[in-house]
């Protein structure tokens, strides 16, 4: 589609992709019916348009230069002249754009971001079903999940009617045991054909399990055992001697020398 004489230097077309604006750099911007592709209407800037952009009631602003215009029911018939002018002296327009639902154009320059009232440039009666401004993050997800199911075929989306007579009447226990059961004759059905056999060689081990690393555990238990039962046997030995110190002597088993007996044994009483 040649639309200018020069290279194409912006383009925006209408939420109801019916019609689409262009500007070149010839310095011409034209209106085109995308329907046949046709140029409907044509106006002239002094400056090749950098940006174009279309609001939600059909208003057309384009930025050239230092100066925003905006035309007003420019698309469906050719105006004489614009609806509105901004003019920015000592900058340079790189981009206008509509706010949605909103009468506000904004737009951007070498000197930053501005923006104006265009009365009339908003859509007052938004359609809930279609765009909600102030939807939810909940409607915004069910939105998304509508618009999924539209673009599936309906034969994917479809229930299967037969579904609901195939359920499992099986309770739960009855599953398992028939899933046990199943295991049990798939394993013994593989032991018959020899995938298990219980002469199969196995790896020797140089690890923990080793027949050295459990001969050397084995007598090493065996000599913490003897140890042990020696150091109870001197333990209990001890045990009775020191019992037997402290037992109190009868005086029938003293003697005549009973008296020297006690002193020996460290018992006697201070006089």
């Amino acid at each position: 589609m040649l639309c200018h004489k020069g290279p194409v230097q912006a383009m925006a077309i209408d939420r109801s992709g019916t019609y689409m604006a262009t500007s070149g750099l010839d310095g011409s911007l034209k209106v085109w019916d995308i329907r046949n592709f046709k140029a409907l209407h044509e106006y002239s800037t002094m400056r090749p348009a950098q940006s174009l952009d279309i609001s939600q009631r059909g208003l057309l602003a384009a930025g050239w230069g230092a100066n925003v215009t905006v035309w007003k029911d420019a698309l469906v018939a050719k105006v004489d002249a614009p609806y509105m002018k901004r003019l920015l002296p000592s900058t340079a327009v790189s981009d206008v754009r509509f706010v949605p639902y909103d009468d506000v154009l904004g737009y951007g320059h070498s000197s930053g971001l501005s923006s104006i009232v265009i009365p009339g440039a908003g859509e007052p009666n938004f359609d809930a079903y279609v765009a909600n401004p102030f939807e939810t993050t909940k409607q915004r997800q069910e939105a998304e999940v509508k618009q999924l199911l539209d673009k599936l075929a309906p034969e994917t989306i479809q229930l299967d009617p037969t579904f609901i007579g195939r359920l499992d009447p099986r309770s739960r226990d009855q599953r398992q045991l028939e899933l046990l059961e199943s295991k049990r004759d798939q394993y013994a059905k593989d032991k018959a054909d020899g995938k298990y056999l219980d002469n199969e060689v196995k790896n020797k081990m140089k690890g923990r399990n080793s027949s050295a690393k459990r001969f050397a555990r084995k007598r090493l238990n065996n000599i913490m055992d003897l140890k042990k039962l020696n150091e109870v046997e001197n333990a209990e030995k001890a045990k009775l001697e020191s019992e037997a110190k402290r037992r109190k002597i009868p005086e029938s088993e003293k003697g005549a020398l009973g008296r020297f007996y006690d002193e020996k044994r460290g018992t006697a009483k201070s006089h």
